[in-house]
Parts: C-alpha cells; structure tokens; sequence
C-alpha cells in the first residue's frame, strides 16, 4: 500500500530481518540474482507523485515503464492486484470456498497454465519483455513487502498477462444452474444456490464522447471518456518511457495496458456493447458404440474430454474435485437447457489481443490506430475515438462473426448443422461507425449505433441485428439532447454536459404515474398518493441533494425494472435483462394502472419504516463513503451527500447506491470511475477525477481529496507534460525506495 516508508537502505535491513524471524516462503522463492536484476530495473526507473497523488512512471524502456507501472497498482490495491489474477487463473475456490468453484471451471474450460505458456512463447521478444517486467514489478513489490502476504499466490508469472480473452458466463446468456446441470458436484461437495439477482453492474454503464473542432472553442477535438464500473478496481496512471512511450489514461487493475485513456495524439473510450460475438450451440449427442458422438450436418462426430481438478477451501484445508469437460468443434460444452449439451463459440485470440491493446497507446496517427484496431480481436467494446489531427470516430464492435440472419442469434441455435457456423469476421467498414460525421459529434452510452450521431440512421438500421441489439438507453437519450445543442464547447463546458443532473426517465414515466392517478376510484390510493403526487407534479425532472421528487422516482423506476423482468420471455437473455436494467426497454405500458399506484405506495411505506416519513430528500440517502475493505458502509461513519442517479434514470453521471446491511443509507458502490475530457490542441490540455482518490490508505489526504471534486464536476488538472509534473511534485522515488512520508486523512 502507498504508506509511510523508510529509505531503501532501511527497507533493505527489514526485509532481512522480516525473513529471516517468520521464514516467508514466498521471498525465499526469489533467487539473489532474480532480486539483483530487479534492482538494477529500478534504477532506470522513477515514479513522480504530483499534488493529486497520481502517479507518472519515467523509464528508460517500455518494459521499464511496465515494471514500474505493476509496482505501483500493487502500492495501491495489492490484494485486488492478485484477486483479479486468481480468478483470471480459475483459482477463486481456493480463497472463498466452493462458491466459486463453477466460475473457476467455467475460466479453465477456456485456458490454463499450460496454454497461457504457449501462449507467451508465441509472443514477439518485444511482447515477452513487458509480460517479463509485468511480472517483476509484482513479485519485486511482493520481495520488498514481505508483512504484506499474499493471499495464494507467492510468485506472479510472465505467462499472466495473457489470461486475457476468458467470456462472462452471463454473458454468454449462461446461468450458473446451467453449469451445474452438465457438471453436477459430488454429494459432498453439494452447494446450495440464491436464485439469479440483476447484477449492479449491469445498471451501471460507460459514456464515450467526441466533438470535433468546429463545435469546440480552440478548434481542437474533445474527447470524453466515461467509464462506469465498480469503484477503484482501477488507477489513473502516466507512463512515458524513452522508446516513445507516453500515455495517460486508466487501466484495470492486474493488467499493464491503459483500457481508456490518451496520448498527446489521440484518445480512445471504450464502452461495453451487445454487438454479438459469441453464440450457444445445442448439441445432439448420443453414445454410439460406447463413445459420445455429436450431429453434425448427417454424419457423427467424436466428443473431446479433458480433465479439470479444482481446489476448494473447506474450513482450514483445501479439498479436491476433478470434472471431466467436454467440447465439440463449436467450443466447450458449457451447460444443459432443456436436457440438451450446451457448447459455446467464442473469438480465441490471445496473443494479438494483448499486441493490439498495448500497441494502442502508442498511436500517433489516425492511420496507426485503425491498423491496431483492424485487428478486430476485441469483443463487447465498442471504440471513441478523437485525435490531434482533428478526426473524431466511433466504432459500434471490433470482431463480429457473419452469421445467417434467419437465425436469433442472441439464444441457443442448433450446433447440427453448417448452416449456424460463422463465415468470417466482418470488416471494420461493414460494422456500424462513423468517422468525421457531419454533424460533428458522435457519442455511445452502452447504447444503439442508430442513434450514434444524433438522428435516426437507416443506413445503420439496416445492418444484420446481430450488430445492434443495444437499445436507446435514458443515458444516450441524454446525450443526444445535450449534444445536438453544442456550440463552442471547452474542457470546462463539456465536464458540466457529463455530469446534467436531466433525468429522461424522471420525464419518460412519472407523467403515466399521474395519469393512472388521475383515474384512479380507489379512495384509499388517492388519499396515500395525493401529496406525493402532488410533490412529482411540480418535479423539473432534475435530481439534486434537496429532491424529494428524485427519492421517490428512483425508488418506484428501481420497483417497475423487476416489474418488467417479471414479463421478460423466460429464459430472458443478457440483451432482454440488460435493456431493462440499464432503462431502455423499461415500460409502464403493459403495467395496470393500479400496479403502477400499489408500487408507489410500497416505496412510500419503505421510506416510513426507515425514516418515518416518506419526505426524504435524494441526499439524505445517497451517499458516497469510502471505508477500507474491512469496514462496511455506516450510517455513523462521514459521508457525502450526491446529487447523481443510477444510469437507468438517465443521469450522464451514473451512481449506483444500495442500502447496506446494517444501514437505512445508500452508499455508491458504481458508476463513475476514472472520467477525464481530453483537448487535442497543439498542446495536450484536459482535466480529470478518479473516485475518491488516488490512494487507497485511509490516513492520507489522498484517500478523499478527489470526492468533493468527484461530486460537485470540480476536476483536476491533468499534469501531462513533465515540465507540469515537476512543478506540481509532491514526491519521487524509485520502486522499492519509496521516501518517508506523513499523511493526514482529510475530507
């Protein structure tokens, strides 16, 4: 963790000691000239800290930058750092139980350790470098904090890196009952389940902007990137290194590429999309003469099997289960529906995914990057893009599979037949994008291309459904009605149009509460609804802290998502779930009016047995808090009160909130993340904010300085050039010296 730190030579005697008193396993592992190595890496390495507490990685090479970059998220978030690495191995049961134990069979159906070798030998000497240094920086910082153990992992392998192409189970329109029915436990093993839940995740979302000069104030494009997911699974970040590279921008944690971000030249955003790049298969397998053959276009083909032994945690020890796995010439046999083998097909690619997101971030041309990103490796990400050249473009998918159009291909399709294989990748210009469009702007919120550049647009209308299953979300709405009114933007004004406190769905469906409540004969319901409604009736549809309007409305939109999922075509699919959840396809059509009344009522009733009276305001209960990971949220701990909304309202700025189990408040747990607005002048200019901070020790200033500028659309200067970090510098170190620093945790 970024802490209080002694000099190296005093870390050095530590670390000594430290082994030798509790003989650490983990750091005997590293051999001298291993620890001789990494110290002669850090030499060309420096880490600058400015007055935000973001860190700049200077280096002498690429794979120097890498190094220091690993070093640093494990400064920050060591423990998710190696959480995000477990499950990416398939190794969560032998943390939390066998809870895990389908998800961790569901990552090695797909790659192993065996593969993920082959795959780094497969990879350029370039390549091998940065996943040599990735590794390093992880282990050196493992070497050098041997009081901070490892919860599974002693030594981080070169190899990891390239655990990088492993599908969602949901987003395979899978369930985990799915899995369970192809590959039942042993009874002593047995597991018992709480049925399927909508995931906060898939309320959450991204938005992706550009504007181009001529609707921004210095002629230069504006790039706006948005992502929305869990908070500080990721780090906002600078590496420069003397090979060219020097990039700004966010990357997840337990990966050394900048997933969003920029360099002097160009700026990416990728958004979370539905464009279809995956598909089930049902298989027709039978035994014939004692082996297993599946049907396929009238002849008989022969099943693989492999086997998979997993490792669970029970009480203090860890207990074994082996599954044998199958898989056809689709992929591997991944569930049962309706008693039928289940088989999934999805992009393999590996190696050239981990070249084209690295390489990436290092474009500095138009030109460069849409070599990298024809690649067409990426699946479920859409692409915003903005350059210094004055292009702007949107890219709706990456690799999308040419399939036969008369089949649904967002559920299973009969894996008997030819007909259902996938032809080729569609090209870059058959996808639905724009690039330098008239209107001047383009924007994606995990929403349709349609509506990409503002209008409806046929063209994109009429590509295959496969591209689009993505509906118009309350955020896209939003985003049109904002863009389509742009002029002479800046930085400034573009930060204020991200975080519009407009609620489409506020206007989208409180007008039908009141219109049922207007016909409503029940006297019952109109003496309980009369003041609130009377309340919503002077509503503007704008969320702020004060808002009582803004309590009720989220509370009763939260209510009708389950009420539309209740009417979803069983089994609904991760396309019909997620447009519910994310507010594109919620209706109050097919509600009877008197449900819409009764469902107010139950949020009123809510409010009552918590707070007494049903006239709360939006701030009273959405919260923001940022504890360490061994405090729950509290109604007795500080908090700050935040004006923005779950994205399925429509709110540009999304924050998820929910009640924790011991509290009447809501507390974010995500939305926002890291959000910068990036100018591509002649000079580099844009502002930024992380949630809550850039450190992640409670005691120091850096744990919050971010929230009120996080809540409030105050953002900070992005310090990109050196000449800016250096007069900003608040510390500089080498890895594994870090200077002795005193921190006070501040609000």
């Amino acid at each position: 963790m970024h802490k209080p730190f002694q000099s190296l030579t005093k870390r050095m005697v530590l670390v000594s000691i430290t082994c030798l008193c509790f003989i650490y396993n983990y750091a005997q592992s590293f051999s001298a000239t291993e620890i001789k190595n990494w110290k002669a890496q850090t030499d060309r390495i420096t880490i600058i800290r400015d007055n935000w507490g973001v860190p700049h990685v200077y280096a002498k090479t690429d794979a120097d930058a890498v190094f220091g970059m690993m070093y640093v998220q494990c400064e920050s978030y060591f423990k998710n750092v190696e959480s995000n690495i477990i499950s990416r191995l398939g190794r969560e049961a032998e943390i939390s139980g066998k809870k895990s134990l389908y998800k961790d069979l569901f990552a090695r159906m797909y790659i192993d350790t065996i593969k993920a070798k082959g795959f780094y030998n497969q990879c350029t000497p370039y390549m091998q470098k940065l996943c040599d240094a990735y590794a390093a920086g992880i282990n050196f910082y493992i070497y050098m904090h041997p009081n901070e153990k490892p919860q599974l992992l002693n030594r981080i392998q070169p190899w990891v890196p390239l655990l990088n192409n492993i599908p969602g189970m949901e987003n395979l329109n899978l369930s985990e009952a799915d899995v369970r029915a192809m590959y039942p436990l042993p009874i002593n093993a047995s597991i018992a389940y709480e049925p399927l839940k909508i995931q906060e995740e898939n309320q959450a979302g991204s938005n992706g902007w550009a504007i181009d000069g001529k609707h921004t104030f210095n002629k230069a494009p504006i790039l706006l990137i948005n992502p929305h997911s869990e908070f500080y699974n990721r780090i906002e970040i600078q590496l420069v290194s003397e090979e060219g590279l020097n990039v700004y921008g966010a990357p997840f944690l337990g990966e050394f590429h900048i997933w969003q971000g920029f360099n002097e030249f160009c700026g990416w955003m990728h958004t979370v999309t539905l464009s279809d790049a995956k598909d089930l298969y049902a298989e027709q397998v039978e035994l014939r003469d004692h082996k297993r053959m599946y049907a396929y276009d009238n002849q008989w083909k022969a099943v693989d099997s492999s086997k998979i032994e997993l490792s669970y945690k029970e009480g203090d020890k860890l207990e074994k289960v082996n599954f044998t796995i199958y898989r056809t010439h689709h992929g591997p046999v991944v569930g049962k529906k309706n008693n039928q083998w289940i088989s999934a097909k999805t992009m393999n690619e590996n190696v050239e995914l981990l070249s084209v997101h690295w390489n990436i971030t290092k474009s500095k041309t138009n030109k460069e990057f849409v070599y990298w990103l024809n690649k067409r490796v990426m699946t479920g990400t859409n692409t915003i893009y903005a350059d210094q050249a004055g292009n702007i473009g949107y890219w709706h998918g990456n690799f999308v599979p040419l399939r036969d159009t008369s089949y649904d291909w967002t559920r299973v399709v009969p894996g008997n037949t030819s007909k259902t294989e996938w032809q080729r990748a569609h090209t870059l210009n058959e996808l639905p994008h724009y690039f330098n469009p008239i209107n001047g702007w383009v924007q994606n919120c995990n929403s349709s291309p349609i509506y990409g550049a503002g209008n409806f647009d046929t063209l994109i209308s009429k590509k295959p459904s496969y591209m689009h299953p993505d509906g118009h979300t309350p955020r896209a709405m939003n985003a049109v009605r904002l863009l389509k009114q742009i002029k002479k933007v800046n930085i400034d004004s573009v930060i204020n149009l991200a975080n519009d406190n407009y609620l489409m769905s506020g206007q989208r469906f409180i007008p039908a509460l009141i219109k049922a409540y207007q016909n409503c004969t029940t006297d019952s319901i109109l003496a309980q609804l009369k003041q609130p409604i009377d309340v919503l009736k002077k509503w503007n549809y704008r969320t702020d802290t004060n808002s009582i309007a803004t309590t009720l409305t989220v509370l009763w939109v939260e209510r009708l998502i389950f009420l539309n999922i209740e009417k979803l075509k069983k089994p609904f699919t991760i396309e019909n779930q997620y447009g519910v959840a994310n507010g594109s396809t919620i209706s109050t059509d097919s509600i009877p009016n008197q449900k819409l009344l009764t469902t107010m009522i139950l949020v009123l009733n809510d409010l009552k047995k918590d707070w007494g009276t049903w006239e709360v305001t939006w701030g009273s209960i959405n919260r923001y808090q940022r504890n360490t990971a061994k405090k729950d949220p509290s109604d007795n701990l500080f908090s700050y009160a935040v004006p923005a909304t779950p994205g399925f309202m429509g709110s540009t700025n999304a924050f998820v909130s929910k009640k924790g189990k011991d509290t009447k408040k809501r507390y974010g747990v995500s939305g926002n993340t890291f959000v910068a607005a990036v100018s591509f002048g002649n000079k580099l200019e844009a502002k930024s904010i992380l949630t809550g901070g850039s450190s992640s020790n409670e005691n120091s200033k850096h744990f919050t300085d971010q929230a009120k500028g996080y809540i409030n659309h105050e953002y900070k200067t992005v310090h990109f050039y050196k000449s800016d970090v250096l007069k900003n510098k608040e510390l500089s170190y080498h890895p594994g010296a870090e200077p002795e620093i005193k921190e006070v945790k501040t609000h």
